[in-house]
């Protein structure tokens, strides 16, 4: 099924803003972060800490990633 993928932050350094991508029915959020591991070890240190919102709603690692859904991986960051 195909969804789409917004990288927010430090993992514009190694992926494109947005990305159209085919996943499997039933993959999970956990399981989404493990496959972009696997396309980019070094990304790794970062999305093991990222927070991961679908359709504007923040998810669990749990969580199913729904058809059509917009996915955004959002980074830890600082400010004051």
């Amino acid at each position: 099924m195909e969804v789409e993928i917004l990288y927010f932050a430090a993992l514009k350094d190694y992926f494109p803003n947005k990305q159209q991508r085919e996943i499997e029915r039933e993959t999970s959020v956990s399981t989404l972060i493990e496959i972009l591991i696997k396309e980019n070890p070094d990304a790794a240190k970062i999305l093991k800490v990222c927070r991961v919102s679908i359709n504007q709603k923040m998810a669990k690692e749990s969580d199913t990633i729904p058809k059509n859904a917009s996915i955004a991986i959002l980074p830890p960051s600082s400010g004051g």
